[in-house]
């Protein structure tokens, strides 16, 4: 069951699924949240593409955010419809962005307008923000009105930020990332971009961190990942380009693991599979380790797994591989044999 509001927003009231998941958990005699659902707000921007919604999908499911209200902010345009691209001479408009804001509901993920009073109006409660843009503008915009909410004292409760960004940034003037960051006819250099969406978070973030792990004020994690690819579990066709995501559904399948590094290290020819980034990210808000607190890593996928792994699995029917658990996570960022634990402390902004 669910309502929809004048601004477009989209709340979602069944709670039988949540439910089921308590009595697991009272069943097996143990607390699996990690987040608190009766004090965490987690604000999932970006929601218009494929990474964020992986990332609101897995909150809901996964057993350390179970419970937890998680908000998908959306774009204006998700909620607007335009002329009937297949008829021209209908005067009934057609809503492009449907299909993803109906996955969404039925994954229990509250949807609302960005920049709306709506979420103006849960910003008090919200104590966890990712974001998770895919272009480097949308992403900057996104931070940059962010921020400007955070200056005027609008996120009380805030605890964590999630920033998931692009690998080469600390690299931008070497090649190939210096190509790759070359300004184009859209607008901006990418990796600049990220720069100034990376420097908005950390110059506004907690410094210290007080014994036991727990920030004074609020902290963050950042996520650089390679070009992205694959659909993940909210798989919606890309663009209409039926064989870009074709060549996605394969990724998927053939390339299940990731490496893991501190800073900026990972090849810029490498790809990172939007669902492993979305677990990772999410993993930096319900991990108890507290050295990941202001803490940058690098991600990008590996494979093709053993054919054992791939056997079975067909993307475009619905038949994905599991994502990476919570364990595989821990095991990636926890220090190497032979390396101290980190001590958390403030990443510096790239330069």
């Amino acid at each position: 069951m669910s309502t929809t509001t004048a601004t477009g927003a989209t709340t979602v009231t069944s709670t039988r699924r949540a439910g089921r998941r308590r009595a697991r958990s009272r069943a097996r005699g143990v607390r699996t949240n990690v987040l608190d659902p009766a004090r965490d707000v987690v604000v999932v921007s970006g929601a218009l593409e494929r990474l964020a919604q992986c990332a609101a999908n897995r909150l809901r499911v996964n057993d350390g955010s179970a419970d937890v209200r998680v908000i998908a902010s959306m774009p204006g345009e998700a909620f607007e419809g335009i002329a009937n691209p297949r008829d021209a001479r209908s005067a009934e408009l057609t809503y492009p962005h449907a299909g993803t804001l109906a996955l969404l509901e039925e994954s229990e993920v509250i949807v609302m307008r960005e920049g709306s009073e709506e979420i103006r109006g849960v910003e008090k409660e919200v104590t966890c923000v990712i974001f998770a843009e895919e272009t480097s503008r949308r992403l900057r915009e996104s931070v940059d009105a962010f921020a400007t909410r955070v200056d005027a004292g609008a996120y009380p409760k805030l605890r964590r930020v999630i920033l998931i960004s692009r690998v080469g940034v600390e690299r931008r003037d070497e090649n190939p990332f210096k190509y790759m960051n070359r300004k184009t006819f859209r607008g901006g250099a990418p990796l600049d971009e990220c720069v100034a969406a990376e420097e908005a978070i950390v110059t506004r973030a907690a410094k210290t961190i007080k014994p036991g792990g727990v920030a004074d004020g609020w902290t963050y994690t950042i996520v650089r990942t390679g070009e992205l690819r694959g659909n993940g579990p909210m798989g919606v066709a890309y663009g209409g380009d039926y064989a870009l995501t074709l060549v996605d559904n394969a990724f998927d399948v053939r390339m299940q693991d990731i490496d893991v590094a501190p800073g900026d290290t990972m090849n810029g020819k490498d790809y990172t599979k939007r669902l492993s980034a979305a677990v990772f990210a999410n993993r930096m808000l319900t991990t108890s380790r507290y050295d990941v607190l202001n803490a940058t890593y690098s991600i990008i996928s590996t494979g093709p797994v053993p054919r054992e792994r791939r056997m079975g699995y067909d993307v475009a029917k619905g038949k994905v591989p599991p994502p990476l658990s919570d364990r595989e996570v821990d095991e990636r960022v926890a220090p190497k044999e032979g390396e101290s634990e980190r001590a958390p402390q403030g990443s510096p902004v790239p330069t």
